[in-house]
Order: C-alpha cells, then sequence, then structure tokens
C-alpha cells in the first residue's frame, strides 16, 4: 500500500524554489492565521445565527471588504500549498476556490435577507474577496 503522504507530495517540488516556497507559505499561515482570529474577536461570544449579532460588522477589516474571514481562508490555502511544496497541494486548492465562492454566495444571501437595506448599502461601499458565481444560490 502507498503511504498517503507520498501521493500528497508526489510529483514533489525540490530544491531552493522549494525551500523558498516552504518558508512563504509558513509565513502567510502565521499571518492568516492572525488575521483570521483578529477578525475572528470582533464576533460576538455566541455567533451561531445572524441575529446572534446586535449589529451589522462595519468596523476593523469589514471597512475594506464583505466577508474578511473568507478572506484569510483563501489566502491561508494558498499559504498551506506553498508550504506543503506539493503540486496536488496546488491543484486541491484550486478545486476549492469554487467552494468558497459558493459559500461566499449563500452567506451574502442570508445577509441580505437578514440585514436588508443595511446590508445592500454596505455592498456598495466594500469589495468581495472573491468574485460572485454565475448560478444562482
Amino acid at each position: 500500500m502507498i503511504p498517503f503522504s507520498y501521493l500528497t507530495h508526489w510529483p514533489s517540488i525540490t530544491g531552493k524554489l522549494a525551500e523558498i516556497m516552504h518558508w512563504s507559505g509558513l509565513v502567510i499561515l502565521l499571518l492568516t492565521t492572525s488575521f483570521a482570529l483578529y477578525v475572528h474577536s470582533l464576533f460576538p461570544k455566541k455567533h451561531d445565527k445572524l441575529g446572534d449579532f446586535e449589529r451589522l460588522l462595519k468596523e476593523g477589516p469589514c471597512r475594506y471588504v464583505r466577508q474578511p474571514f473568507y478572506l484569510s481562508f483563501i489566502i491561508m490555502g494558498f499559504g498551506i500549498s506553498l508550504f506543503c511544496t506539493s503540486i496536488p497541494g496546488f491543484l486541491a486548492y484550486g478545486m476549492m476556490l469554487p467552494l468558497w465562492v459558493k459559500l461566499a454566495d449563500i452567506e451574502e444571501r442570508e445577509l441580505l435577507e437578514y440585514w436588508g437595506e443595511e446590508y445592500r448599502e454596505f455592498m456598495k461601499t466594500r469589495r468581495r474577496p472573491l468574485p460572485k458565481s454565475n448560478k444562482k444560490t
């Protein structure tokens, strides 16, 4: 039986390029993890549903981008691919991007339903970290 770790690292990237990718990936992971923790600290302690939020978050990273938590995970996924220095890792990352887009579409629909016009105005002044999918959610 072929070990799973062999399958996920074949074909591997080696040499100086692999070393640069590995350390760059580690830096990206540390930065995006810190960013995700900061964004999460802005949420109420209990935030299982939209009703747990007293107001629409517009400060912190939300001043610049809608869904900053997704942004951190998208960049984090790229960092993991770099850190692992494997071609299958980059392929897996590429396959995950459409799923992040779909998830962002679903969340935007829910936010519009819950916050209404306030979120619609918010959308006009902040960029989304991913393009909108063409399919209806």
